[in-house]
């Protein structure tokens, strides 16, 4: 009783001073004690946090400015203390070191460019926090019921995104300005571009690129139906249907190559068969919006082409160490209006300059703020740590590997490649809602392959974990 007439106490003080203390303080306290008795389901709700963190944003305002860095920052430190002190030892991601190296190149040379630290720190946690989020998530004991109902809150989300889609198609003029407050940014013939529950159609495209992705996986490797080849052909209809090139490109990338591997002589067949047909529909329309923005891309004074070879420039004066977090091509960077962006003209160029208002292109690919931030050193040293995540996602987690284990597994390979191919016309390793779900694919199969590796070393049982426990597909 006196501990809650002290609570009571105090939200009422809190009241007082600032409206929105209470509710802060309370949704803390809640999400500090779900992550410490139940992170799966912390971790479910800080996925969902990071997908949404656009829209939280929009409706709270500067309190949902940080709400993906929160629950990331909140998860890695709960899961790491439980683990330790559960069983004293952690689980390390593969590519960890490289990471390392890319995060300490950042630091140093933030360091030696006197960035200030409140910038440099959190600029440097943005920059890797998709590696944290996978870290946090490796420390927790994943199941093959836990990859089934993955599975089946990817079937709901492809439901409601084509919901929100049949909305927005609808009353595009109303559903646009409901959840961005503009009109669409543009038309094909009498479709819009549709966002769908995003406040842009390319943070929409590129989440529906990421359920294809998965849906695609599960019909070439769990399990074919008809069901599943329509959540496919909606999905990937829903990516199309925004008329975002390099959503577009990534996802026939990546369809194309996972389905190069996985696709049975049938499919083959079929695809050849209407083959021709669809490239008769879609290849016109693809031409020319793929033409027009490679014309944008490649044009020398264009903002995204100035961004790139900026990073560049930026790369050799600070060589090899690049010019430190918060300094270049980041949203860090962008918000504080980094110095370098004086000497390098920008604020005359149009989509450059400061401000969010002129400064739209300032964070809108990611590699150059790579390279430009950590060096060609932190370049390499992040490749690297994506090229051993990549390795380990195509390794079999054991000889007895269960189907849906080796789903998660080939997913992430696809997100991967979906995310590489967009990586360079987009921040996608950094920014919601695509970033977390190769991150969160490479840190429960590294938390897969420890378990395993647990149960044949000596002295472990030699009863399968429940991640190859076989059982029937999911429905």
């Amino acid at each position: 009783m006196a501990a809650a007439a002290v609570l009571a106490f105090v939200l009422v003080a809190l009241a007082w001073i600032e409206q929105a203390l209470p509710i802060v303080l309370l949704g803390g306290v809640t999400a500090v004690a779900i992550a410490a008795f139940r992170p799966k389901l912390f971790a479910l709700i800080a996925l969902v946090v990071i997908i949404l963190s656009a829209p939280i944003q929009n409706v709270l305002g500067q309190l949902g400015t940080y709400a993906d860095e929160g629950v990331i920052a909140l998860a890695v430190v709960t899961f790491t203390t439980r683990r330790l002190v559960t069983e004293g030892r952690l689980v390390w991601l593969p590519g960890t070191g490289w990471f390392v190296g890319f995060l300490i190149a950042g630091l140093l040379s933030a360091a030696l460019a006197d960035v200030p630290v409140g910038l440099g720190i959190p600029a440097a946690f943005i920059a890797v926090k998709g590696i944290v989020f996978a870290f946090a998530l490796a420390q927790l004991h994943w199941t093959r019921d836990d990859l089934a109902l993955l599975v089946r809150l990817g079937i709901t989300a492809i439901v409601l995104m084509g919901f929100t889609a049949v909305l927005n198609l609808a009353i595009p003029a109303a559903w646009a300005n409901f959840t961005t407050g503009q009109p669409p940014i543009s038309y094909i013939g009498p479709f819009p571009a549709i966002n769908g529950a995003f406040q842009h159609p390319a943070a929409f495209s590129r989440f529906c690129g990421v359920l294809a992705v998965g849906a695609l996986v599960y019909g070439l490797i769990v399990r074919r139906s008809v069901a599943n080849t329509v959540l496919v052909l909606v999905s990937g209809g829903l990516a199309f249907l925004t008329f975002q090139v390099k959503s577009i490109v990534g996802l026939l990338a990546t369809l194309g190559a996972v389905g190069a591997r996985f696709l049975r002589p049938l499919g083959v067949a079929a695809l050849l068969g209407i083959g021709p047909l669809v490239a008769l529909l879609t290849v016109p329309p693809l031409a020319d919006l793929i033409g027009g923005d490679i014309e944008i891309y490649l044009t020398q004074d264009s903002a995204r082409g100035l961004l790139t070879a900026g990073g560049v420039t930026v790369a050799a004066q600070y060589f090899p160490l690049g010019a430190g977090f918060g300094r270049y091509g980041s949203s860090s960077a962008a918000e504080d209006y980094s110095p370098l962006y004086y000497a390098l003209g920008f604020p005359g160029r149009y989509g450059l300059g400061p401000g969010p208002d002129s400064g739209q292109f300032l964070n809108d690919s990611q590699w150059p703020a790579i390279y430009g931030e950590a060096g060609w050193f932190g370049a390499f040293f992040f490749a690297a740590g994506l090229a051993c995540m990549l390795v380990a996602l195509l390794r079999r987690v054991s000889a007895r590997e269960d189907v849906l284990v080796r789903w998660i597994r080939i997913t992430g390979v696809g997100w991967l490649i979906l995310l590489l191919v967009e990586s360079a016309v987009a921040p996608v390793f950094v920014s919601s809602p695509s970033f977390p779900f190769v991150f969160a694919a490479a840190g429960v199969v590294a938390s897969l392959r420890v378990d395993a590796r647990q149960r044949v070393a000596p002295g472990g049982t030699s009863r399968p974990p429940a991640s190859e426990q076989r059982g029937p597909a999911v429905p």
